[in-house]
């Protein structure tokens, strides 16, 4: 089954169900408890609607950067992560590429702030 992160107004990455899993688990992990709000409007069609993707599309500047900053994070530490050592080392360049991609693609939304 193909799992999408809807990032903008037509602007998204689609995904395998296991890569949208590393890269949505890994990245809600790093969110607060005072975060919560934030991660909640990002994973709650997700979460609470059984859909097969995440929203950025309606989030505020604020939150769209915070998710930007923890799915960086995540892709940065994911290598030597609980779930980067289970990884087969031949993925590692895969799962890296397709990270990296939504990152650029948020990057590239206007409320992004380097």
């Amino acid at each position: 089954m193909g799992m999408y992160i809807s990032i903008g107004k037509n602007t998204g990455w689609g995904l395998t169900s296991g890569l949208f899993d590393i890269i949505t688990e890994s990245t809600r992990e790093l969110f607060s408890a005072e975060q919560y709000g934030c991660m909640k409007s990002i994973y709650e069609a997700f979460d609470d609607q059984g859909q097969s993707f995440i929203v950025l599309d309606s989030v505020d500047r604020d939150c769209f950067n915070l998710f930007y900053r923890h799915c960086k994070a995540a892709m940065e530490a994911f290598p030597d992560s609980p779930r980067g050592k289970i990884s087969p080392l031949k993925s590692i360049s895969g799962i890296l590429w397709n990270w990296s991609e939504i990152l650029r693609l948020m990057r590239e939304d206007s409320r992004y702030r380097g």
